[in-house]
């Protein structure tokens, strides 16, 4: 059944005998029904439908990043999934069905002509406290020059749990760095870090960068010590040292927060509604005071 939207001259959508109608950026599209493959699955098949379920679980959690680092280009008629699912589809690895994995090194979120980061760096201060550097120099970027303001989108991806975590929270590239607290449940695991930036001008994206934090406890019985970072490793005194010196500034520490998928977020401003009238008409009841009517 189609449903047609804004009149009769308007969009329509769904399916008329063996037409299949659909509307995208404003536009009508029409094509026929596909028809049912009824043959055995082939080992080319099972692998291509693999891979087009491994890819779209994984971009799918980066969703709201990818419309960001994915601008809508004039007269672009695909969207922002769609382009950076063509772009990460090579990046599926293995050597045959079931054997598949991404190469999450080379995973893109975004794409464009700013200038990235020069010179970062993560450093692991505690168990779960990191701080990110890096060098704001302007006049070291080549054209087009970036804006000391650009912002910058910071993610952790976990493999495992399967989650994502942004801990960028409005950094702007002027900062040169900014502490983030890892969750618990990411710690003693191997972290995947994606950061890209957006100009606050023109809305220009850079292309992403990746850091890796292979944070497995370490084998030796100096527990305190697994100071372990992609980039650099901050040896024990020293580390101690800049924990202590960063405690003064701790209001640049920023929260990781989970990114869900807006289709399996929970409504539940109508019960908090509810609860709040209950409560309010409870204290009106019990401040009511009856007023005695004078006698005559």
């Amino acid at each position: 059944m189609a449903k047609i939207t804004g009149g009769i001259f308007g969009n329509i959508s769904g399916k008329i005998g063996g037409l299949v109608f659909s509307t995208r950026n404003n536009q009508t599209e029409v094509r026929n029904l596909p028809k049912k493959y009824e043959g055995p699955a082939t080992e080319a098949a099972l692998s291509a439908r693999a891979k087009l379920k491994l890819l779209v679980g994984f971009l799918r959690l980066f969703t709201s990043f990818i419309r960001i680092g994915y601008p809508k280009k004039p007269k672009q008629r695909m969207t922002a999934f769609n382009v950076a699912f063509s772009k990460n589809y090579r990046w599926i690895i293995g050597e045959a069905y079931p054997n598949l994995e991404i190469d999450y090194p080379n995973i893109t979120l975004s794409k464009g002509n700013l200038n990235g980061l020069n010179s970062l760096m993560v450093h692991q201060i505690d168990r779960q406290l990191f701080n990110l550097s890096w060098n704001s120099n302007v006049a070291s970027y080549q054209s087009p020059a970036p804006d000391r303001c650009d912002r910058i989108y910071c993610v952790l991806y976990d493999p495992i749990d399967n989650q994502v975590f942004e801990v960028a929270a409005g950094a702007m590239r002027s900062d040169n760095n900014f502490l983030f607290y890892l969750p618990e449940k990411m710690t003693g695991k191997k972290i995947h870090l994606y950061l890209f930036l957006r100009s606050s001008r023109n809305k220009e994206v850079s292309r992403t960068q990746y850091k890796c934090l292979d944070l497995g406890e370490s084998d030796t019985n100096e527990k305190d010590r697994d100071f372990i970072s992609c980039c650099k490793t901050i040896p024990y005194e020293g580390a101690e040292a800049k924990k202590e010196s960063l405690g003064k500034v701790a209001k640049l520490l920023v929260m990781p927060k989970v990114v869900v998928p807006k289709n399996k977020s929970e409504k539940i401003g109508h019960s908090v509604r509810n609860y709040t009238r209950n409560i309010l008409n409870e204290g009106i009841g019990i401040r009511r005071k009856q007023i005695r009517q004078k006698k005559p």
